[in-house]
């Protein structure tokens, strides 16, 4: 018995569908999550206070913050307080180190933030934006002393008395 053409057709789509699936899921499940770097230069301490911010590691990232800066957070807490909350439920983001100028005991490091809005099954937007963060060395550690990005610091950090 042999299938009308117009069934192959339909069994060909069927199949089709159901291959485009599973290689999807299989593209998903395998998506390489990001790591903490292991080195201590100045790109490595920005990447992994980004990292940790945006996994909600904030014990990880208060170890980044330079205790110099005039409105240091007291304790992580307090920093987490101080953050704009996490909200990427609608958003994937990633952060990619541009640049790195190190003059003596001071470090600048240019951050290219990428946002992608996901609006539906097909819809999405995309937004790039670049932010600066400043980081001092004491004692050989590399500590953030400032940063331009509003999702990863508080300004009051920068300010006397801080947050307060």
């Amino acid at each position: 018995m042999r299938l009308p053409a117009s069934d192959r057709f339909l069994i060909g789509i069927v199949v089709g569908s159901v291959l485009l699936i599973i290689i999807a899921v299989v593209i998903v499940l395998n998506r390489a999550t990001p790591a903490y770097r292991t080195g201590n230069e100045p790109a490595d301490v920005v990447f992994n206070y980004l990292l940790a911010v945006q996994q909600g590691d904030y014990e990880r990232a208060y170890s980044f913050l330079s205790p110099t800066l005039p409105g240091y957070p007291r304790n992580v807490q307090e920093m987490r307080s101080q953050l704009p909350p996490a909200n990427f439920s609608n958003e994937d983001v990633s952060f990619t180190v541009i640049s790195l100028r190190i003059d003596g005991d001071w470090a600048t490091v240019d951050v290219r933030e990428t946002t992608v809005y996901r609006s539906g099954l097909f819809g999405s937007n995309t937004a790039t934006s670049v932010f600066t963060v400043g980081l001092q060395r004491r004692d050989g550690i590399w500590q953030l002393v400032s940063n331009t990005n509003w999702r990863t610091w508080s300004w009051c950090w920068e300010q006397e008395g801080g947050c307060r």
